[in-house]
């Protein structure tokens, strides 16, 4: 064999190689979108399964499961039924004693201002129409909110008639842990799941940019930019749902002790390595002063948040350590 001949082996040889290996780690990206939890849901996947996209019509259909088990509106719910329940007791699951243990201690770390007994308050309140409640309704409600109402003896969860559990403020959260959780398992290298801005991101090796909602612009206009690499963040707002009424807003947020939305905050983000860490820290700490919830953040080694207030007239940031936010 001529010596030019051997060199041109060579040379296919090594295309040879390097085309099997280019096709053996080839990977496929795969998105979708679809109206769940009452908002937009985008599950993005990257993976070197061709035929991976199955994965996501699957996690959409498990996102349905949680909610019906999770929802405070769906009768049928676990949540529901247990509202609604004259027995009142409820056998509780490895994925609802999860939620109910961080429950409790978000309750007993923000003095009590963390609390998914507030539902009987809550259905008080209706932003669509515009409604206030009245100060006897609300005292009235007041006098069935409180976690020390429950009662956890083994995985038996027992609740006096009247009190009544919304997990509004985590549900979301916990779902898109349990769809990254079945993505993974499933062998998903990378991708993200975006609920309506609450996210979380997984597998990537570079970090993605997301922007932080102005709270008095336009929807699209941004108050500030972080870089999260393979964390959840999670924001709370009071321009999410609210109405103005005689130059006063209203919105979602209530205060558990008081029975009317917390004031003086516009809004928290959170980055945590888990999205129901991000989504019940962005509500605890929107219940709270703005300086005593950075120093409860502060006190977390893997949390990290953003504050945006008002004082007197002029909107405010207040930042935990490690976080940076570009403008």
């Amino acid at each position: 064999m001529k010596k030019r001949d051997i060199i041109n082996l060579f040379i296919l040889v090594i295309i040879i190689t390097l085309g099997f290996f280019t096709f053996k780690n080839r990977k496929y990206t795969f998105s979708e979108t679809s109206f769940q939890m009452d908002t937009i849901v985008e599950i993005k996947i990257i993976t070197k399964d061709r035929n991976a996209g199955i994965l996501i019509d699957e996690a959409f259909e498990l996102i349905k499961q949680y909610e019906n088990m999770l929802s405070y509106f769906k009768e049928e719910s676990y949540i529901w039924k247990f509202n609604h329940s004259k027995i009142e007791t409820l056998p509780m699951d490895e994925d609802f004693l999860h939620i109910y243990q961080v429950s409790e201690e978000l309750y007993e770390r923000t003095n009590k201002k963390y609390d998914i007994t507030i539902g009987a308050l809550s259905e008080l309140w209706d932003f669509e129409n515009k409604h206030i409640p009245s100060e006897d309704s609300i005292k009235k409600a007041l006098e069935n909110v409180g976690f020390e109402k429950l009662n956890l003896e083994g995985i038996h969860l027992t609740k006096p008639d009247g009190v009544k559990i919304n997990l509004g403020s985590l549900a979301k959260g916990f779902i898109i842990d349990k769809i990254v959780e079945f993505l993974v398992g499933e062998g998903v290298e990378s991708g993200f799941v975006n609920a309506g801005g609450d996210m979380r991101i997984f597998g990537q090796k570079k970090p993605l940019r997301i922007g932080i909602q102005h709270p008095r612009k336009n929807r699209n206009e941004l108050i500030g930019v972080l870089n999260i690499k393979n964390n959840a963040v999670v924001s709370s707002g009071d321009y999410e749902r609210f109405f103005e009424l005689d130059g006063k807003r209203y919105h979602h947020i209530l205060d558990p002790q008081s029975g009317y939305p917390a004031e003086g905050t516009l809004s928290v983000t959170v980055v945590a390595p888990t999205a129901l860490w991000a989504d019940a820290y962005s509500t605890a700490l929107f219940l709270m002063e703005p300086q005593k919830a950075i120093e409860l953040i502060n006190k977390t080694d893997t949390l990290k948040a953003v504050i945006f207030y008002l004082e007197g007239s002029e909107i405010k940031k207040i930042e935990s350590e490690g976080i940076h936010i570009e403008s």
